[in-house]
């Protein structure tokens, strides 16, 4: 079981905010990322942030997953159930629900919420709000694993851009002598016509 986790691979995405509570978060900050990732090979972390002032985190182990595969209804093995959370995840459906303190404008609870697609089931991540320290190590985290993602699709890039010029240097190369046969196969065709 563990050994699903370890080649879990970090997902990052925007999820849509949704605000309930009598405030319905008037003031507050509407953009926020959201990043998973297996930091051992037995928890799933989820840090949700918006990169000023609010930081919300939710650390799950392999048995926590377990029993949220059981309520979820995801039927099954261990793998199967991975891979649905993984699509979940990676999904256009991705809600981060906050709920408003009454007369404030700070936040009284938060939940990430992922659907495959409509009418599949949900999974979600109660989020335990960060501060001071804790906060500013999950945003410096957040800010590193991020720019590794950024540096890593870059390389991926630049490697796509140099076959492409490898790929145009030979079709280049290769034009003038597809056109000298072509040319030399008109010609050879020319003397068996006359």
């Amino acid at each position: 079981m563990p050994a699903v986790l370890e080649e879990f691979e970090p997902i990052f995405g925007e999820p849509k905010v949704e605000w309930t509570g009598s405030c319905s978060g008037l003031g507050q900050s509407s953009a926020f990322v959201f990043y998973v990732h297996s930091p051992d090979s037995s928890h799933l972390r989820i840090c949700v942030s918006d990169f000023r002032h609010t930081t919300w985190e939710s650390v799950r182990s392999v048995w926590q997953l377990e029993d949220m595969r059981d309520s979820v209804g995801i039927g099954g093995s261990w793998s199967d159930f991975i891979h649905y959370l993984v699509a979940s995840i990676k999904s256009e459906d991705v809600k981060l629900l906050l709920e408003a303190l009454p007369d404030s404008n700070d936040t009284k609870s938060a939940k990430l919420v992922a659907q495959k697609s409509k009418g599949m089931p949900r999974i979600s991540f109660s989020l335990t709000k960060l501060t001071g320290a804790a906060a500013s190590d999950a945003v410096a985290n957040l800010s590193q694993e991020l720019f590794k993602a950024f540096k890593g699709l870059q390389y991926l890039f630049m490697e796509e851009q140099e076959r492409r010029l490898q790929l145009t240097k030979v079709i280049s190369v290769e034009k003038p002598i597809g056109a000298k046969f072509k040319e030399a196969k008109v010609t050879k065709s020319d003397k068996f016509i006359r």
